[in-house]
């Protein structure tokens, strides 16, 4: 059970890669999404939902075996927020790359109230602030959207 819950918080090894894995976390996230998640939105809905639980319960789990608080490895809230920074939105190039480095933008800065979200305790709050940055992009980028139509 213990290899199941590491390979799922580092998002199959990506949160073991040395050097940035928050980046190849949110990486392999927008490659997950480009190429299994359909443009269709209530599945889109329904992925970033179980995508989030997932997070919560995954982070949790493996933040108690690695016994530090929101350890690198752990990359799983890093898909969570890079899904919905992309959610209800066109499926191309241009959206998928725009959605992953804003979300990274907003998750590694921490801007306005997403910093103090890392205060809550556990898996919400290693999961939460990624959903905040992921929110804040996907604002940014609906108002792109609409620009663009």
């Amino acid at each position: 059970m213990r290899n199941i819950i590491l390979f799922f918080s580092s998002v199959f090894g990506a949160g073991y890669i040395k050097y940035a894995p928050g980046t190849f976390g949110s990486l392999t996230g927008i490659l997950l999404w480009a190429f299994f998640i359909p443009q269709n939105y209530p599945a889109q809905f329904a992925a970033v939902a179980f995508m989030f639980f997932a997070s919560v319960l995954f982070s949790s789990l493996a933040e108690k075996i690695y016994n530090k608080k929101d350890d690198q490895r752990i990359v799983i809230d890093e898909v969570a927020g890079v899904w919905l920074s992309v959610m209800f939105l066109p499926k191309t190039v241009l959206f998928l790359v725009l959605g992953f480095i804003l979300f990274r933008v907003f998750d590694i800065t921490k801007p306005l109230f997403i910093k103090k979200l890392q205060n809550i305790k556990g898996g919400l709050g290693i999961t939460i602030d990624d959903i905040a940055a992921g929110f804040l992009a996907n604002v940014i980028l609906q108002v792109f959207n609409i620009i663009l139509k």
